[in-house]
This record gives C-alpha cells, sequence and structure tokens, in this order.
C-alpha cells in the first residue's frame, strides 16, 4: 500500500503488538515527509496493529492447545478453554460447557474506534448547519403580513411546495462526515459476546431522537442521515450476532432488544413526521372549509341586503322619501346606504326639476328661472371616499339643470357655478 521504507518501519513498529507513543511520532513523521494523509494513515495504522494482535493472539492458543486437531479437511480449529471441546465459527459460547469466549484485544480497538471517530469530529472545519433555526421573525416586514393576509390561499401552495422540495433533498455532508462514515462502515464487528454487546450499546446509543419541533429543521435531516448510517452499522452487529450466538440464546435476546430499541427510535422520529404531516393536512383542511363556510354566510348576507336594496330603490322611484329612510335602517352595508342617500338627493332634485320642466313648457319662464335658481345639492359625503361616489349622482344633477336652463330665453337664463359643497 505505501512504499517499502515506510511498510518495513510499520512492520518493526508493530511486530510486538504494541503502538507506543514515540512509535507513534515517528510513523506519522515519515509518513507526513512522503506526503500521506495522516488521517487515512492513522486509520490504517490502527487497523493493522487490530490484525497484528488478533495474528499474536491467534498465535497463543495455537500454542496452548497444540493438542488440537488438525487436517486438511478442517484447517485450524479452535477449542473451549474451559472443556477442550471444539469451538463453532464465529460462536461466543461453548455448546458444551457454556463457556463464555473473550477477547480483551478486540475490545481495546472498539474504545480506540470510538476515540477515533471523536478526533475526526474535533478537526471539522466547516459548519454543519447553514440554516437558521427556527423562524426568521427579523425578516417579516408589513408588506409580507398584508401579502399573507390577503393572498395566502395563493402562496401557501408555492410555500408548501417549496418546503417538500428542500426537505427532499439530501443533508448537507462534508468531508468530516465522509471520513466518519467510512470509519464506521468499514470497522470489522468483533465475535465475543462482551464485545458484541459492548459495541451494539455504543452504537445505539449513537441514533438520535426528534421531537415535534425540530422533526422538519435541518438539524434533523442530519441526524436523521446519521441515523441511517448508525442502523446500518447496528444491523451488521447483529448479523454477525445471530451467527455467533446461535448457541447462546439468552445473550442474542439481549442484542436483539437492543436492536429494536434502536429501530424503535428511528420508527418514532418517522411517526413523528406522519404525525405533523396529517396535522397540517387537517389544518389546511379546515381552513378552506372555513373559508368555504364564510363565503356561503356571506353571499346569503350579500343576496339578503340586496333585496333590501332593491326594495329602497321601488320606494325612491314612487318618491317616497320617508319610507326609504326608513328601509334603509335595516340595511348593515354602510356602502350600499350612502349610495341610497345619494339616490334619494337625486331624486329629490330630479322632482323638483320636472316642476320647473312644467313652468318651461307653459312658458312661464320668470316663475321658472326663480325655481331653478332656488334648486341646490344637498352635500352627503364627509370623506373624500364618499365624495368621488357622490360625484356620479351630483354630476347628474347638474347636467339636468344645465339642461333645462338651456330651455330657458337668453335674457331669462341663471348663472350655474354650483359645486359639491353644504348649503
Amino acid at each position: 500500500m505505501y512504499n517499502e521504507k515506510i511498510e518495513a518501519l510499520i512492520r518493526a513498529t508493530l511486530a510486538d503488538g504494541e503502538l507506543t507513543e514515540k512509535e507513534k511520532q515517528v510513523l506519522f513523521k515519515k509518513a507526513e515527509a512522503e506526503g500521506i494523509d495522516l488521517d487515512e494513515f492513522e486509520v490504517v495504522l490502527e487497523s493493522r496493529l487490530f490484525e497484528k494482535q488478533e495474528e499474536m493472539q491467534k498465535a497463543r492458543a495455537a500454542e496452548a492447545t497444540k493438542a488440537a486437531p488438525k487436517s486438511d479437511k478442517l484447517g485450524d480449529v479452535r477449542k473451549c478453554p474451559g472443556c477442550g471441546a471444539i469451538a463453532e465459527t464465529f460462536a461466543t459460547k461453548c455448546a458444551d460447557c457454556g463457556t463464555e469466549f473473550r477477547n480483551i484485544g478486540s475490545n481495546k480497538n472498539i474504545i480506540k474506534f470510538f476515540e477515533k471517530l471523536d478526533e475526526i469530529e474535533s478537526q471539522r472545519k466547516e459548519s454543519i448547519y447553514t440554516e437558521k433555526e427556527g423562524l426568521d421573525f427579523d425578516n417579516v416586514g408589513c408588506g409580507s403580513i398584508v401579502k399573507w393576509l390577503f393572498f395566502w390561499w395563493l402562496l401557501l401552495p408555492i410555500a408548501i411546495l417549496k418546503f417538500i422540495m428542500d426537505r427532499s433533498k439530501p443533508a448537507q455532508w462534508s468531508t468530516t462526515d465522509s471520513r466518519k462514515e467510512d470509519l464506521i462502515m468499514n470497522f470489522p464487528v468483533p465475535t465475543a459476546r462482551e464485545e458484541i454487546l459492548e459495541f451494539l450499546t455504543l452504537a445505539s446509543s449513537r441514533i438520535h431522537s426528534n421531537t415535534y419541533f425540530n422533526s422538519f429543521s435541518e438539524q434533523a435531516k442530519y441526524k436523521g442521515a446519521w441515523n441511517a448510517i448508525w442502523m446500518k452499522k447496528i444491523d451488521q452487529i447483529h448479523t454477525k450476532a445471530s451467527i455467533a450466538m446461535k448457541n447462546d440464546k439468552d445473550s442474542f435476546e439481549d442484542v436483539n432488544s437492543i436492536t429494536n430499541a434502536a429501530r424503535s427510535v428511528i420508527k418514532g422520529n418517522n411517526q413523528k413526521l406522519v404525525h405533523i404531516f396529517v396535522a397540517f393536512l387537517i389544518a389546511i383542511a379546515a381552513i378552506f372549509v372555513w373559508g368555504y363556510n364564510k363565503n356561503e354566510e356571506q353571499k346569503v348576507i350579500d343576496q339578503g341586503i340586496e333585496k333590501q336594496v332593491v326594495e329602497v330603490e321601488s320606494v325612491i322611484k314612487n318618491n317616497d322619501f320617508d319610507q326609504a329612510d326608513s328601509l334603509m335602517n335595516g340595511i348593515e352595508d354602510a356602502d350600499k346606504v350612502f349610495e341610497l342617500k345619494c339616490k334619494i338627493e337625486l331624486a329629490k332634485v330630479n322632482q323638483k326639476l320636472d316642476d320647473i320642466d312644467g313652468y318651461i313648457d307653459k312658458k312661464l319662464y320668470s316663475k321658472a328661472k326663480i325655481e331653478l335658481d332656488k334648486i341646490a345639492w344637498t352635500k352627503i359625503s364627509i370623506n373624500s371616499g364618499e365624495t368621488e361616489t357622490e360625484k356620479e349622482y351630483f354630476n347628474s344633477y347638474i347636467n339636468r339643470k344645465n339642461s333645462i336652463n338651456d330651455k330657458l330665453p337668453k335674457y331669462k337664463r341663471i348663472k350655474i357655478k354650483e359645486t359639491l359643497k353644504n348649503d
């Protein structure tokens, strides 16, 4: 894998199955000089040390059990240290006497494995999350509030679509995360009962549980990606344990219990997502139902008001202004009431203009002039919005007044300078 000098130095330092701090420093110095990535080199070094310790342990076991049978059919056979019976491959417990097989070297490597994970994490330079957690109230202005108030029915589907697209993207993954993932997935699963349970317990402790409040956050998505990686490793350990603990059902029950607990956490996270999504759909449905019912109620109210308006307009046509004023009191729409008042005022002045038209037909020009000069529009509006509505009716009155004035002889005509103002 490396050049001959580095390989020879590695073999020499690991010959006794131990790696002192001074030996490690010498190896790192040589590796750095050769341009080798030190993190990668350390992982390889730990793996080589593990292999060497395994090799030495096997040699010691072979020395202690020289009487163990060897044949071309079976190859190297492992014997139980308690009763001498042949042990099955990967077994954690002797099928004959129940002696538990242990591997102290493997246990140390599990500890080093987790220490290495923490060391890689400590070297992280990039930020894990770039998304601002929670709601950014600082950027919510009056314009946004007004926009959502009036156009929520259009903006809500767009916001939902954007949210789903953001959540469908994979979690942010850095070089540090990739290195940790490689170390986890490539680390060999031990075969001894004690080591399997310890590794499984430590691995399951890395499974994170979400709350209802952060289930859709960037942080939860990142932790969900790591949950999936650790769950894969737990499944690896479970598979190995199913082979190694074939004759140790009690221990395998412990493995099943730890594995199921880890799966339960992930299942709980997924259920929270489903619960939130269903609640969200119910809320949206409730809003639409409420809006529909509100709209239907408004339609009924509008129809009732329209019926009242038609009734008042009918009374106005009959010039029964007192009755019209009385009927208007039951109308709750202020704009409709104001417009009806304008119509009543127009009907009143038109009634007077009709009388003047009669005087002109009878050639009573002097009387027509006097009466025409007396007629004036009584302003109804108070604010500018109402004035704009009243102008339409006022202009109709002025046009009629000018038309009647033009029917008079020139020497009998009046000067019309009336504007929209209160008398």
